[in-house]
């Protein structure tokens, strides 16, 4: 299949022809929004479809990894040992004393991109992997915050020849608002194969209503809603949509009851 194609409900509404592979996806978004829940349930879905995953982890503890992917049903152990998962861990180069007891591919000592693009490429020839597959960065700000903006741009758009090169779908996380970084932001971007944008609905935010939100923002290779689409995380992750014109009339019937409560007080 040239393609990846979701089966669960919000992402097929977004993604209607699914993904092209040879695709680095971005997912970009201020922290606490849900991009991490997403990649979540995209790698519990295709290890389970049989696609092998190399999940790149710059920010986050291959533990902690573990500990949500168990809470999707995944057995990280099994598929550790199958090495259909397949962990490079980089967050571990600061504290590289400290380990995690699971298996795991590559263990890198510094943050140097070169270093983790030359990696991650070993990583995927060795395993075979070719014409399927994912590969998750998370994140890309331990790379933007420490290096100047063409080494940040070097380093992604090798890993976009990369993905093309060996027929994967790259999904890259961003963490978005923070002030300064407005043109690395809008560069990543550009060079991007599919942006999805990720935020608070910021008329609800005004009324203290925490309204999760994504939409497709640029997809190359195939056909795909440019809606938003509001949606809630559920207990186990299950990320559900929401029905925005209820949330809405809700909110102006309260808003109605107020005024005419007003006079009264």
């Amino acid at each position: 299949m040239d393609k990846i194609v979701f089966k669960d409900p919000i992402l097929g509404s977004a993604f209607s022809e699914g993904i092209p592979r040879g695709s680095l996806v971005v997912f970009a978004g201020v922290p606490g929004v849900g991009k991490s829940v997403f990649i979540y349930n995209i790698v519990a879905s295709l290890l389970k479809e049989g696609e092998k995953v190399v999940y790149t982890l710059f920010d986050e503890d291959p533990l902690n990894l573990a500990s949500q992917l168990k809470l999707f049903n995944v057995n990280v152990d099994q598929f550790l040992e199958k090495e259909t998962l397949i962990l490079i861990d980089v967050f571990g180069a600061s504290i590289p004393e400290l380990e995690s007891g699971l298996k795991i591919a590559a263990t890198l000592t510094s943050i140097d991109p070169m270093e983790c693009f030359r990696t991650i490429h070993r990583v995927i020839k060795e395993k075979g992997i070719k014409n399927q597959g994912l590969l998750v960065i998370d994140s890309l700000n331990e790379v933007i915050l420490r290096y100047q903006p063409g080494i940040i741009l070097d380093f992604i758009r090798n890993i976009r020849r990369l993905v093309k090169a060996y027929g994967l779908v790259c999904i890259a996380t961003l963490h978005t608002g923070i002030p300064g970084l407005e043109q690395i932001y809008a560069t990543i971007e550009y060079v991007s194969d599919c942006y999805v944008e990720f935020s608070f609905d910021p008329q609800l935010e005004e009324l203290g209503i925490p309204l999760r939100r994504f939409r497709v923002k640029k997809l190359k290779g195939a056909s795909h809603s440019l809606q938003w689409i509001p949606y809630t995380i559920l207990r186990g992750g299950k990320i559900s949509p929401v029905d925005l014109k209820s949330i809405v009339e809700t909110v102006r019937s309260t808003m109605t009851k107020l005024r005419e409560l007003t006079p009264q007080l």
